[in-house]
């Protein structure tokens, strides 16, 4: 599975991106101040797979790097670390179907990995995750995640990571787990909040929606304190089919929903949509 994409852009020059089951990138061009585009030559590429010396465990069709955020330094040793998806990841052992999972990747400063925790849903089997999200078979967890900020104060950053099939509320409605790291540096999780359809002020839904494609923290947009979310249902078939939908979310400081506006095309001033557009696939602050 490897696929190119290449884009061209009158500022910023040309740069290829190559999207497998792997972590890797290469630019090919830059800009200097006057605007004209300026070659040079990147430093290196690091590459992880499940070859990568304390890397993830993987089996064939996790499809590893699906999603892939920044979580800033969560072991506290000045280098920012990684959380990646696997969204067809059987589970420990092979234990379901697509259940997803995430991968902790803890970085050193070469781009090698110290250690990487996988983060399953929590069950009754064998590497179930203590205190993870609620997973079942299909639920593709891992679809998207995002770094949301330290919601709890603890001094560490929350992840969010969307299942676009969880059924909670309705086949495929899809829904957002923030999972509250501790404060350990170890990869552990002390809770997770789930956000679905049946979530008090959370986002109203419709069979297939897949709620969680995408993820971004927006910052805090209402000027209470704390972050805010938007999330991409791209599914969603309010004014055609498949059209999509985006849902912001105003936040509690507990990882509550206070409110939720969804924009589509019958908002106001908002965007214009066909049949199949899948508006929310992608989201960025």
């Amino acid at each position: 599975m490897s696929d190119t994409l290449s884009f061209t852009d009158s500022l910023s020059g040309v740069a290829e991106i190559v999207l497998s089951e792997t972590l890797s990138f290469t630019v090919a061009g830059g800009v200097t101040s006057d605007g004209s585009v300026d070659k040079f030559t990147v430093p290196g590429t690091v590459e992880i797979n499940d070859l990568t010396a304390n890397g993830p465990v993987l089996v064939d069709d996790d499809r590893f790097g699906h999603s892939i955020a920044n979580i800033g330094d969560l072991d506290g040793d000045g280098v920012d670390d990684l959380a990646v998806g696997a969204v067809y990841d059987d589970g420990p052992g092979n234990v379901g179907s697509n259940h997803g999972a995430v991968h902790i990747m803890f970085m050193n400063t070469d781009g090698s990995v110290d250690s990487t925790v996988a983060i399953y849903g929590r069950g009754n089997w064998a590497g179930a995750t203590t205190n993870g999200p609620e997973i079942a078979n299909g639920f593709h967890f891992g679809w998207s995640v995002e770094n949301v900020g330290d919601i709890d104060g603890d001094g560490k950053n929350e992840i969010a990571a969307g299942a676009i099939r969880d059924p909670s509320g309705g086949d495929t409605k899809g829904a957002v787990n923030i999972m509250f790291m501790n404060d350990d540096g170890s990869g552990s999780i002390d809770s997770t909040i789930e956000i679905n359809d049946l979530t008090t002020n959370g986002p109203t839904l419709n069979l297939g929606d897949r709620f969680g494609y995408s993820i971004a923290n927006i910052g805090d947009l209402d000027g209470d304190g704390n972050g805010d979310l938007a999330v991409g249902a791209a599914y969603d078939d309010g004014g055609g089919t498949n059209r999509g939908a985006v849902h912001i979310m105003f936040m509690g400081s507990s990882g509550s929903v206070k409110s939720t506006v969804e924009i589509n095309d019958s908002t106001p001033n908002g965007p214009t949509l066909a049949d199949e557009d899948y508006f929310g696939r992608s989201i960025e602050n």
